[in-house]
C-alpha cells in the first residue's frame, strides 16, 4: 500500500486528470436499488430517461422569449372558457411535444465527484460505469436503421431562455437539430460542476415504447430500457458506501464480464478539487494486498483519511487477549470474534476454490 505522501500525490494526480472534464472516458453514476443492478449486469439493460422525470424543475422549462412580447401572455375566456396564452400554447405545442418523445443518457467526465456520488448514487451507496470514449458506435446505440446519436456536450448558461421566433428558418419552420440544441443541450449555471454530456435517441428506438394515440400534452414518466453491451464499459467503480452484499455481487458480475473493478473512498482530510471539504480517491482493487478483504470489509473502511489510509498493516496475534483493546472490552471483542469466524465460514462457504 502506498504512504500517506504517496497517497496525497496520487489523489492531487487524479483530480487534475479528472478536473474540467480532461479525462477521455464517459462516467454514468447509478442508484444501489436492486432493479438498477440487475438490469445493468443481468439483463444488461440501461435506461434512456423522459426529460420530465429528471430532477431540475427548469430543465426543459426556459423562459420563453417573443419579439413582440405585450400580447404573448394574455390568457383568453370564452363564455367562461379559459383558453391559455400565446407563450403556453406553443410551450405546449412544440417543447412538450419534443421532449416528450426523447430519451437522455445523462453522462460526466467526473467519477470522483462528492456530490454527484450523493445525489445520484443514493448517498455513495451506487455505483459508477466507466464508459469507453466512442462507445455511442456500438450497435446498441444505433436506430434500427443503423443512425447514430453522437455524445454532446452541455451548454451551461445563466439566461436559460429561448425565443421561438428566432429559430424559425426561411421556409417558416424551426429545425428540428436546432431546436433540440436548445432544448437538450442547455441548462442553468448551477449545475456547471457536473460537466455533463448527453446521448439523447428517441424512445422509439425502445422495444416497449408505446406511442400516445392521442394528440395532445401529455406527461411520460414510463421507464424505457434500451438494450446494452458489455463491449461499451470500460471499468465500474464501487461507491465507499455499497454494502457488502452488493460489493461481493458487482464482483461476480465484472468478473464474469472480465471488466476491471474498482473502489471509491472518501477522503476527510483532502479538499475536493471545487475546494470543498472531503474528496473521492479511487482504487483499482489490484492495488490491495488481498482483494478477497476489501470484498468483505465493512462500509466504515472505505471512509478514512490519508494517514490511517497510508498506515494500514497487518500484525500478526497469538491469542484474542493479544489485542491492546481486549481488557475493560471483553464481552465485545468476544463477540465480535465469534461474528468473524461465522462471516468467515460464509465466505468461504460462498466462494469455494
Amino acid at each position: 500500500m502506498l504512504s500517506s505522501e504517496e497517497i496525497k500525490k496520487d489523489i492531487a494526480r487524479q483530480t487534475d486528470l479528472y478536473a474540467e472534464g480532461k479525462f477521455d472516458s464517459y462516467f454514468k453514476y447509478f442508484s444501489d436499488d436492486p432493479k438498477v443492478i440487475e438490469g445493468i449486469f443481468k439483463n444488461q439493460k440501461i435506461r434512456f430517461t423522459q426529460p420530465r422525470v429528471f430532477n431540475d424543475p427548469l430543465e426543459f422549462n426556459p423562459t420563453m422569449r417573443f419579439n413582440d412580447y405585450q400580447s404573448r401572455y394574455q390568457s383568453y375566456d370564452l363564455n367562461g372558457l379559459h383558453f391559455p396564452s400565446i407563450a403556453l400554447f406553443f410551450r405546449v405545442q412544440i417543447i412538450e411535444s419534443q421532449i416528450n418523445a426523447y430519451g437522455v443518457l445523462s453522462l460526466t467526465k467526473i467519477p470522483n465527484s462528492f456530490d454527484m456520488w450523493s445525489q445520484y448514487a443514493n448517498g455513495h451507496r451506487g455505483f459508477l460505469i466507466e464508459l469507453k470514449d466512442e462507445f455511442w458506435h456500438h450497435t446498441c446505440m444505433k436506430s434500427k436503421t443503423r443512425e447514430e446519436y453522437p455524445v454532446r456536450k452541455v451548454d451551461y448558461v445563466d439566461d436559460y431562455s429561448v425565443n421561438l421566433e428566432d429559430l424559425v428558418n426561411t421556409k417558416k419552420e424551426i429545425p428540428r437539430e436546432i431546436l433540440h440544441k436548445e432544448l437538450f443541450l442547455k441548462k442553468t449555471s448551477r449545475w456547471a460542476y457536473e460537466y455533463e454530456y448527453r446521448m439523447v435517441r428517441p424512445l422509439s428506438d425502445c422495444p416497449d415504447y408505446k406511442p400516445p394515440k392521442d394528440n395532445y400534452s401529455y406527461t411520460d414518466v414510463g421507464i424505457y430500457l434500451f438494450p446494452f453491451d458489455w463491449e461499451c464499459v470500460s471499468s465500474v467503480i464501487i461507491g465507499a458506501n455499497m454494502s457488502t452484499k452488493n460489493r461481493n455481487l458487482i464482483a461476480q458480475y465484472c468478473k464474469e464480464h472480465n471488466t476491471p473493478l474498482l473502489q471509491a473512498l472518501i477522503i476527510r482530510d483532502i479538499q475536493d478539487w471545487l475546494g470543498k471539504p472531503s474528496t473521492v480517491y479511487i482504487l483499482s482493487l489490484d492495488q490491495y494486498e488481498s482483494k478477497d478483504r476489501i470484498l468483505r470489509a465493512k462500509l466504515q473502511s472505505f471512509c478514512t483519511d490519508t494517514v490511517n489510509l497510508g498506515n494500514q498493516s497487518m500484525v500478526k496475534i497469538a491469542k484474542i487477549t493479544d489485542l491492546p483493546y481486549y481488557k475493560g472490552y471483553e464481552e465485545v471483542v468476544d463477540q465480535l470474534h465469534n461474528n468473524l469466524k461465522l462471516d468467515d465460514n460464509e465466505w468461504a462457504k460462498s466462494h469455494p476454490n
